[in-house]
């Protein structure tokens, strides 16, 4: 009987992450959409220095492009290991459905590319209804993870919450 009831509760559990995430995701939509229309400009637009595919997602805030580590700059999001931290498989989960498999834009820090273990510091967009958003700050937005403004660096994490960029 237990084994029945840990089932129900797990499959109950993956929907309701599973319509979180599309929420998540439909209000993503929605504010690029929304910010598109309004701003009108193409001099908004992200500098995308390179593009590659998303093969693994590390956890929240380091994925793997192109067979290279790639930390999101600015921000810090809960520990996988060695025990996962509250807001980790959230985190992780929400980069994975955004993506994992898809090919997604590069802006490398130009002040400091690398970090202290060689991964590429840099703020990663993804296409989203033909829009190119900033995952860092939508991670910051979403409150899962936080500012990590480490300087020097080209960018600063606090703007992306105040402009919504």
């Amino acid at each position: 009987m237990v084994p029945k009831i840990r089932k129900k509760i797990s499959h109950r559990l993956a929907f309701v992450a599973l319509a979180c995430f599309l929420l998540l995701l439909v209000g993503i939509v929605a504010t690029v959409n929304t910010n598109s229309k309004s701003s009108g400009s193409q001099s908004s637009s992200p500098r995308i220095e390179r593009r590659g595919l998303v093969t693994q997602v590390i956890d929240g805030d380091t994925v793997v492009i192109d067979n290279k580590r790639v930390r999101l700059v600015g921000i810090d999001t809960p520990e996988l290991h060695p025990t996962p931290e509250p807001g980790a498989l959230e985190a992780k989960q929400f980069v994975e459905g955004l993506c994992l498999g898809k090919e997604v834009g590069l802006d490398v820090d130009d002040i400091r590319p690398k970090d202290k273990y060689g991964r590429t510091l840099a703020v990663v967009y993804i296409d989203v209804g033909g829009s190119w958003v900033n995952l860092n700050a939508e991670l910051l937005r979403m409150g899962l993870a936080e500012v990590l403004y480490i300087s020097p660096s080209e960018f600063n994490p606090y703007r992306w919450l105040e402009s919504g960029n």
